[in-house]
């Protein structure tokens, strides 16, 4: 299983957007993956579709893009459709996260065939900076911004599916563009939804919440002393959108309904979501359900965890 490389960036959005592919240009696993990736895209994408509505929601992913066109040598159509993250097709991914008052929990499982095993860390002027792990070089799968506002997305169903943004996309516009838990919630209500997914969300303040999201509706998940957000949604109004075999889902939530009951220091709830034996690591990475990385955000210190499988923790701080 490979590592998660640690990126840590300094420079504009285009800056780091060039940095970031000249890396990547001669990666023989960007390759492998980015050719999987274009055996699934969708090619009449409108590109300008794409830039006018990455500008009004986050136009600084613009300036990434173009300078991540140029270290990777690929035209702006093509960087547009495969990186842009809007109008795509979806994958299904399984996600698991534990969240407090006080920090964020999480497993992330799918194929290391796509996958970038990376976690990126971009820093701008002043004290502006996000980091997470990185999906489709501009997406975040997880990750943390400068307010220490935390997001992360957990995939629910495919059906319906309308023309919006992926997950990734969203959880890294959500970094970018807003400060807390409150300010997430309101963009997140107004951003198109390509599929149903849940975004888990803790900030500084203690505050957290799971925003449910389809293409048609939302709604947030709240509760007092802990969250467990899975491949569902756990309220009334949204389990329609839910997949018929929920069962790898409920079974976590059960697992997870524990910690609940106790909350533990993060240190240790970070081990036991890391460990292969846990009811919440799997292992079937054929089809597409083996865990890549275990990751826990501490707001108020500022620190990451971060674990491959199989491999010591990396200790990020910020």
């Amino acid at each position: 299983m490979r590592k998660v490389d640690v990126l840590d960036f300094r420079g504009s959005y285009y800056e780091i957007g060039l940095a970031h592919g000249r890396r990547l240009y001669n990666s023989e696993h960007f390759q492998s993956m980015l050719s999987k990736i274009k055996g699934i895209s969708i090619l009449d994408q409108d590109t300008e579709e794409i830039k006018n509505i990455l500008k009004y929601f986050c136009p600084q992913l613009l300036d990434e893009l173009k300078g991540l066109q140029e270290g990777i040598k690929y035209t702006e159509s093509d960087v547009l459709r495969l990186f842009g993250g809007y109008d795509m097709p979806l994958l299904e991914m399984g996600c698991t996260s534990f969240i407090t008052s006080d920090y964020y929990v999480r497993n992330y499982d799918f194929s290391p065939n796509i996958y970038d095993s990376t976690f990126v860390i971009q820093r701008h002027h002043g004290n502006n900076w996000i980091c997470g792990n990185s999906e489709l070089m501009l997406g975040r799968l997880d990750g943390m911004n400068h307010n220490v506002l935390t997001c992360g997305l957990h995939f629910v169903n495919n059906d319906p599916h309308k023309k919006g943004f992926i997950g990734s996309t969203i959880v890294r516009i959500i970094l970018e563009m807003c400060k807390n838990v409150e300010e997430a919630i309101d963009l997140l209500k107004d951003l198109p939804h390509a599929a149903s997914y849940n975004y888990s969300l803790v900030d500084r303040n203690g505050s957290f919440a799971v925003f449910e999201a389809s293409p048609d509706m939302t709604n947030i998940h709240r509760e007092k002393k802990s969250l467990s957000c899975v491949n569902m949604f756990q309220t009334g109004k949204m389990e329609t959108y839910n997949q018929t075999n929920v069962d790898s889902s409920l079974d976590r939530l059960e697992a997870l309904s524990h910690l609940s009951k106790t909350i533990k220091p993060v240190s240790e709830v970070h081990k036991w979501f890391s460990t292969q034996t846990s009811p919440v690591f799997y292992t079937d990475y054929e089809h597409f359900f083996g865990t890549l990385h275990t990751v826990s955000y501490v707001p108020k210190t500022y620190k990451i965890n971060l674990t491959s499988p199989g491999g010591e923790t990396q200790v990020i701080s910020m």
